[in-house]
Formats: C-alpha cells, sequence, structure tokens
C-alpha cells in the first residue's frame, strides 16, 4: 500500500532525528502495517551495515512500546460508552425498519463508509380496543428482516422482507396473516454543503395476497421521495444534534389485493389495504451520546386522488386531511457495544379519524430492534507501533539562572529603593535607592517565587518560570497600605471632663473610656471611612453623631453632656416612646418651637440607648379644617421631627416618617381638649 509506506518513512524519518539528540528520550516506530498488507522490503545496504536508526536503537535502552492507530483510520462503529459528551465517534448509523440508514421510519442522507454491510431485524406490537372501529379489539404483531450495503460513497442498496399478524374482533377470519412483502430500494446521496447532505431515494414494494404467495396475486407499489440530514455538529462542536427530513410519493396498489371483495375498517387495517397513493412527509432529529442516542421522529400521509370526502365506518363523510395517518416516535439507539445496536420506539398515533380506503395508524405501537455492521472489505485500523529509547548518557552540568527588575510605586509610578527582594532558601536582595533595581543571586532553573517585601507597602509574591542560563527581568510594582487617621476624643460637661464610653461603629468598631480625670483628650488610630460614635455617660443623656475618617488626617470628636433631668419626658413603653410633654409646632405649620429642646435630647437619649432599632415618626391632627390639608400638614410635621433627630446624630436609614391627618384620633374631637390631644406625634420602635 503507498500510502502505509509513506507514512512508514515520515515516522522513521522523525524517530531517526530524535535520536541523535542524546537529551531526549527518543521514540522509534518499528513498522506501520494494515492487516493483510506484505511486510518490510529487504535492506538494499550492505550485510554488515547498519541504519542509523538502527544503531541508535541498538544503543538506547527500550523503556516501553505502545501501538497507536493512524487518524482517520479509526473502526467503523466502535463503542461509544466511555467518549466525552459531544464526541463525533459517538454517531452510529443505524438501519430504518424498511433498510438503509435512518431512523427507525426516516431515511437518512448520510450513507457513511463504502463497503459496509449492515443486517438489521424489528419487532412490532400494538393492541387496543375500539380500533380501527368501535367495540373491536385489536392485536397486530410484524417483523422486518433487512440489509443494506454501500459499495461506494454516494451509493447505498437496501431490501427487506416483511410478515404480519392481526387479530380483530371484527374481521371475518379473526386472524389475518400478511406473509411475503418485499421492498428494494436505493438511495444516491452527497455531501452539498458542510454538514448537509441530500439526495433521492427509490424504493420498489411488493404486497402478497392473503392466503395465495403466487406472482399474479402479488399487489405492488413505488416510492421515490427527497432526503435530507443536517449535522449540526459541525456548525457548533458542543452540539451533538443531527436533523433528518424526508418527502416523497407513495403509489401504492394494494387496492388490487381485494378485488371485488367489499371490506370493512378492521379487514383494511388487518390487509394493509390502501385505495389511494399519498403524499408523505417525514422530520426527525437524533442527538448521538455516549452509549446511547435518543431520537424524536414525526411522519404524516396524505391522501392524493380521492375526489372529495370519505366515508367513515360509522357512515360520516370526512375530508381527506382529517384522516391523513399522523405517527409520533420517541425513541433511543443503544450504541454501548460495538459494531452492535439496539433500538426502542414507542409510537403514538395522533389521528383518530377513520375513513374507508385508509389505513388508520393504532393509537400506540412498541417497537423494538436490533442492527449489526460488518465491513465486507475487511479494513482495519491502519496502527503504528512504537517504541520509546532512552540513550544513556551523562548528564551536563546545570546552567543556572537570575532574576534582575526594578520595584515601583503603584500609585507615583516612581522607583522604590529598600525594598527586600528574597526567594525562599537564600537571603534577601535589596533594591538601589535611585532606580530601584534589584539582581537576584544565581538559581536553579525551574519555578522560583519571589517575596517582595517593604514597610508601609503592602506584601507582593510573583511566580517565574527559570530557564536555563538566561536572566529574567520583571517590573514590580507595590501598593501602599493605607495610612490611619488620628482621632481626638474628648467629653465634657458645662466644660469639665467626664467619665464616658464612646463607642466608634465603621470599618474598625472601637471603644474608648474616657475618665474625668483625663487632663488631654484621648486618641485613636482609626482606617478611613464612616463611622457613627455613640456617647453613654452614667448621669447624662447619651449622644450619637456620624463623622467621616479621612486617611492619614487629624480628626477632632468633642462632646458636650446634658446631665439627666429629675423629671424624665420620655420613656419606653411597649415598643413606643411615651411622650409625658407633647411636641409643639407653630399653629397651622410644620415648624417645631423653641421649647421642644428639652424633649428632643431626651427622645435622642432614649433612641440611643435602645440599640440600632428602625423608628417610625407618625403624626396626627384634630378635625378641624379641610382634611386633604389636615393630612398633608401631619405628613410635613412627621418630616420635620425626622429632620430634627438627624441633625441630632441619629443615623437617617434608621428613621421613616407618616402622617395620617384627623383619620386616628385618641378623643372626641367635640371639646378643646380632646382636640389637644389628638394633634400628637407618636414615635413607634418597628424592629425590637
Amino acid at each position: 500500500m503507498p500510502s502505509l509506506s509513506l507514512t512508514a518513512a515520515v515516522v522513521c524519518a522523525a524517530g531517526l532525528a530524535r535520536a541523535q539528540n542524546v537529551d531526549e528520550t527518543t521514540s522509534f516506530p518499528t513498522h506501520v502495517q494494515a492487516a493483510g498488507s506484505p511486510g518490510p522490503r529487504a535492506s538494499s545496504q550492505s550485510p554488515g551495515a547498519l541504519p542509523a536508526s538502527a544503531r541508535a536503537e541498538n544503543d538506547a535502552e527500550l523503556i516501553s512500546t505502545r501501538e497507536v492507530i493512524v487518524a482517520g483510520n479509526e473502526p467503523h462503529s466502535p463503542a461509544t460508552l466511555h467518549n466525552a459528551y459531544a464526541d463525533p465517534r459517538n454517531l452510529r448509523r443505524g438501519s430504518s425498519s424498511t433498510g438503509g440508514v435512518g431512523l427507525l421510519r426516516i431515511a437518512g442522507a448520510d450513507l457513511g463508509s463504502p463497503g459496509l454491510l449492515r443486517f438489521g431485524v424489528v419487532g412490532e406490537y400494538s393492541h387496543g380496543s375500539d380500533f380501527p372501529v368501535r367495540d373491536a379489539t385489536n392485536s397486530r404483531t410484524s417483523g422486518t428482516f433487512s440489509l443494506a450495503y454501500t459499495p461506494v460513497e454516494y451509493l447505498q442498496a437496501y431490501a427487506a422482507y416483511s410478515a404480519s399478524a392481526n387479530t380483530n374482533s371484527r374481521t371475518s377470519p379473526r386472524l389475518i396473516q400478511a406473509l411475503g412483502d418485499v421492498t428494494f430500494g436505493a438511495r444516491a446521496s452527497r455531501q452539498w454543503l458542510p454538514g448537509l447532505w441530500a439526495g433521492v431515494d427509490v424504493r420498489l414494494m411488493t404486497f402478497s395476497g392473503v392466503g395465495d404467495a403466487s406472482v399474479d396475486k402479488t399487489a405492488w407499489g413505488f416510492a421515490p421521495k427527497l432526503v435530507g440530514t443536517y449535522d449540526l455538529h459541525q456548525l457548533d462542536a458542543r452540539l451533538p444534534l443531527r436533523v433528518h427530513a424526508n418527502l416523497g410519493l407513495l403509489f401504492d396498489g394494494t387496492q388490487s389485493l381485494a378485488g371485488d371483495a367489499k371490506l370493512n375498517a378492521s379487514e383494511e387495517y388487518a390487509l394493509g389495504i390502501n385505495r389511494y397513493s399519498r403524499l408523505a412527509l417525514a422530520l426527525g432529529v437524533e442527538a448521538p451520546l455516549p452509549g446511547v442516542t435518543p431520537f424524536l421522529e414525526y411522519s404524516r400521509a396524505q391522501p392524493l386522488g380521492t375526489g372529495g370526502p370519505l366515508v367513515s365506518p360509522d357512515g360520516r363523510t370526512l375530508s381527506a386531511g382529517s384522516v391523513a395517518p399522523q405517527v409520533l416516535g420517541l425513541g433511543a439507539r443503544l450504541t454501548a457495544l460495538k459494531d452492535l445496536s439496539f433500538t426502542a420506539v414507542a409510537e403514538f398515533g395522533l389521528q383518530r379519524n377513520v375513513g374507508l380506503g385508509v389505513t388508520p395508524v393504532p393509537p400506540f405501537n412498541l417497537v423494538v430492534g436490533a442492527a449489526y455492521t460488518v465491513d465486507v472489505l475487511g479494513h482495519e485500523p491502519t496502527k503504528v507501533v512504537e517504541q520509546v529509547r532512552e540513550r544513556k548518557v551523562a548528564p551536563p552540568a546545570p546552567k543556572l539562572a537570575q532574576v534582575s527588575g526594578t520595584v515601583m510605586d503603584a500609585e507615583t509610578h516612581r522607583p522604590v529603593g529598600g525594598v527586600l527582594v528574597a526567594v525562599a532558601g537564600l537571603p534577601p536582595v535589596a533594591t538601589d535607592a535611585e532606580a530601584g533595581r534589584f539582581l537576584t543571586y544565581e538559581l536553579t532553573p525551574g519555578a522560583v517565587k519571589l517575596l517582595v517585601r517593604k514597610e508601609g507597602y503592602h506584601a507582593l509574591t510573583r511566580e517565574l518560570i527559570l530557564q536555563p542560563g538566561e536572566k529574567s527581568v520583571v517590573e514590580l510594582t507595590l501598593e501602599r497600605e493605607a495610612r490611619p487617621a488620628q482621632v481626638s476624643v474628648s467629653v465634657a460637661s458645662k466644660k469639665k471632663p467626664v467619665t464616658a464610653t464612646v463607642a466608634l461603629q465603621g470599618p474598625k468598631p472601637a471603644q474608648l473610656d474616657l475618665s474625668e480625670s483625663a487632663s488631654s483628650p484621648t486618641l485613636a488610630e482609626l482606617p478611613a471611612g464612616a463611622y457613627v460614635a455613640v456617647v453613654t455617660a452614667p448621669g447624662y443623656l447619651a449622644q450619637t453623631r456620624a463623622v467621616q475618617v479621612a486617611e492619614g488626617a487629624p480628626l477632632t470628636l468633642a462632646f458636650d453632656l446634658e446631665p439627666e433631668p429629675k423629671k424624665k419626658l420620655v420613656s419606653i413603653k411597649d415598643n413606643k416612646l411615651e411622650l409625658l410633654q407633647p411636641l409643639h409646632f407653630a399653629e397651622g405649620k410644620a415648624l417645631l418651637l423653641p421649647d421642644n429642646d428639652a424633649v428632643l435630647v431626651q427622645v435622642v437619649d432614649a433612641l440611643v440607648r435602645a440599640g440600632n432599632h428602625r423608628v417610625r415618626v407618625e403624626a396626627h391632627t384634630d378635625n378641624q379644617g379641610d382634611k386633604a390639608a389636615n393630612l398633608q400638614l401631619s405628613k410635613d410635621r412627621a418630616k420635620a421631627v425626622v429632620s430634627a433627630l438627624t441633625r441630632a446624630g441619629i443615623d437617617a436609614t434608621r428613621l421613616e416618617s407618616e402622617g395620617y391627618g384627623d383619620s386616628r384620633p385618641v378623643a372626641p374631637n367635640l371639646t378643646p381638649r380632646g382636640r389637644e390631644l389628638n394633634r400628637r406625634v407618636e414615635l413607634l420602635i418597628l424592629d425590637r
């Protein structure tokens, strides 16, 4: 075989070239040969001379051997169980029930490799009541034996033999057998575009008469059709999907088998009698997966030349389209075994109307089958037998490597001096002050990890692969560590220090304990960010304040506390702040009067000590005046209270407001006192 000899020459030449390199493991192909091909020719060299590759083999130590299949020469139908999800070798071209490649009822246009002979056997079984006519019980079994052969790339020939037995309570006799139906066909197809095959299929069918197998009692049929297959896997390697389509005519002569006998619908179904030719459409899709290929197919056969409506068994008239047989098939093909595949399909009849002269389809039909593929031409996979050898040579002295580079500031892009650059197991080196350069000690080639450190910067690691005898050049950038802010905190009352606790809640929570004997503010270092300061002290009203801490900037926090009053105006009861003194507003306005300050500072104290809970401020009015105006006034007053609490330091996200106008009175609006009680503000704790 010229192609095999050429392959052997190329591989052997590659092996010889590798053998001349004494530093590497060498692979020596010993032969390339397909089954049945002649052995290598005798050498033309003198008896005492050895080729260079043979001398290299003699000098080298045998490590291992392996046998490799040359790409493009894989087995024609291997087992698919352990393949990858989208491996193209998952495709197994099975036989259809009437011969040739395809699904169960659909012919495929991708004929596969020449020289393959496919044997197939299919069995069918259906059983049901009220079919094909009411009050009839029908059972049907059938079997089909088929074979298909692809002699050349574009042509396939096939044949099939079928036999069936049907039992129906409305036929005479009850058991009707049809033996000897034969199909001969040929299919011509080619690939027109990447992934697209299309062609024609021509089929000749014979239908034997019931009780008589003579030629003059045989009916004939002829079925030409167009076939197409599109493989989406060639469009997208992640999509293992193939689509098939058939469109053609079926000229059926089975009406001649009935002769002059007048058959009912059950007898026509049992004998397979069709009095009209048909236009047939079939669509199918399959997904070749590891070990199994699920598929779905749909077919419809439209009767032609009916000359008008058809008659149903009960005397009704039906259109030809309403009795056209339609079938949906759900199936799977098992491809886990080499050369052998099994198929199981459940078919569902979608058309329940029955018209005389058109063979109906049963509501449910179960189909099982098997197919076996044989390579008639005896093609065997082309294999390369490789020997891996290693010559024994003294290892060369290792060549060392180094790393040089510069270290820059990530923000200013200026060189950074005094940076320590270390490699595990060796002392660190430092960058120079002017250019930020460094040079490591000599290092063993391979993977190394640099550790870069300098005070005030985040540590950095960098992994490198060093080549022997080379100097790797790198540029490293260091990120500065955030500088904390110096926060000065003091708490006093009437200009005298107070023993207090200041809790700072933010990126780095902190708690400061201040003493009344302190002569200077308390200092703390905090990272930049937003904080909430909460100040509590025995005998004083608590305060809170939102502060923004800037990186590296000083911040002074001074709190002036008010002593707790002897008479408390605010208390918490049943998730509600009880105000012993109501909040006062300017008449008809949402303006808080100055006399509210004593109440508001105690409200702030109560909210601080209650914890981080949400609070809703609700405002109400009496019924004097316009209701819409009262409602809006109550909403504005509730917002005014929220604004006052926010200015006092309460986090705005904890507060919400609502106004209800005069819709929720707590006393009758008949007296001035009742109206005064209804003009009120309430504070509710929502999630305590």
